[in-house]
């Protein structure tokens, strides 16, 4: 999907995904993965088996060597496409003497990146309905949002890093999804060239005075990043602090808002629309989640566990339901 050129085995068995692929690679072929992340122990409840069994996981970070990749003896490494991918993807066919792939995970084209994988991975049909829950939901948002009048808005400020004072801008990949539901990023700050989390300051926030905040952690179970920001005294200053307006971005099975950006926010569009426009996405969110987890995690929830993982959004309230 970068113009490049790849010989491709005609079966392709076993796929090492870099990264932010991980997702986007199992809702295609789940048992074609040879590699997964590093997830919350609570994720594997609500993901099929095959995203799990036998999966290689790094011992610390996202990421393998070249030796790890080696050993798993992928036929294919997909990668994703980004500045410099392309040399970066030479090298690394080079090194590994494996053909790299790489798919685009912008939101705008997962249509298109689900029919690539579902043809190279020899799976149709499961990319044939991927692209359908896509064009069904997540196409009419990005339409709806254009014409919300600019007066009614929702200025939202991305809270990250442990102490919330870290975050993305308009434009970042990481904040795409508020963009696309027609959000207005309140920080106003340079996209780093990398992409990385930019710090501000609460006296910034004071002047941006967010309508809500969205609230992302690095240990989402232990709700870091959501006690700094609504516990702590000079958070209270703002209004969205004061008003309850303050959301923790759902993390199972893994993040729907961003980190990694990959296919995991297309379910985080339909969450944060409904979020923040209830009246123009009066989506039934348990209804959608489950068939959103039945299409992309190949796991089929019950009711009660759809909306135990919408109320993660409100930790106080969250209670797991018993299986």
């Amino acid at each position: 999907m970068a113009g490049r050129q790849v010989h491709i085995p005609d079966q392709v068995h076993k796929v090492y995904a870099v990264g932010h692929c991980v997702p986007a690679v199992a809702a295609v072929a789940p048992d074609k993965l040879a590699n997964n992340g590093r997830l919350p122990a609570a994720a594997a409840r609500y993901l099929a088996p095959a995203f799990l069994a036998g999966k290689a996981v790094p011992k610390a970070g996202m990421r393998f060597s070249d030796e790890e990749i080696l050993r798993m003896a992928p036929d294919l490494v997909v990668m994703e496409t980004m500045p410099g991918a392309a040399d970066q993807a030479a090298r690394l066919e080079a090194k590994l003497r494996v053909p790299v792939l790489l798919i685009d995970q912008d939101l705008l084209r997962f249509k298109q990146t689900f029919a690539f994988l579902g043809e190279v991975l020899g799976r149709p049909e499961q990319a044939q309905a991927l692209a359908g829950f896509v064009a069904t939901y997540i196409d009419p948002i990005g339409s709806k949002a254009r014409i919300i009048p600019v007066a009614k808005r929702v200025r939202v400020y991305y809270a990250e890093g442990p102490d919330g004072l870290s975050t993305n801008p308009a434009g970042s990949s990481h904040t795409q999804v508020l963009d696309y539901v027609g959000g207005i990023n309140a920080a106003r700050v340079a996209n780093l060239p990398d992409e990385g989390m930019a710090k501000v300051s609460l006296e910034q926030l004071y002047l941006w005075r967010p309508d809500r905040i969205l609230v992302w952690t690095p240990a989402a179970d232990q709700l870091t990043t959501w006690h700094a920001v609504v516990d702590g005294p000079l958070w209270q200053r703002l209004d969205a602090v004061k008003a309850g307006r303050v959301s923790q971005i759902p993390w199972l099975p893994y993040s729907w808002f961003d980190r990694p950006p990959g296919s995991n926010r297309i379910l985080g569009v339909l969450w944060l629309a409904n979020l923040l426009y209830p009246e123009v996405f009066p989506f039934d969110m348990v209804a959608v989640t489950r068939e959103y987890f039945r299409l992309f995690y190949h796991a089929d929830l019950s009711a009660a566990d759809a909306r135990y993982l919408l109320g993660l959004a409100t930790p106080a309230a969250a209670a797991e339901p018993s299986r």
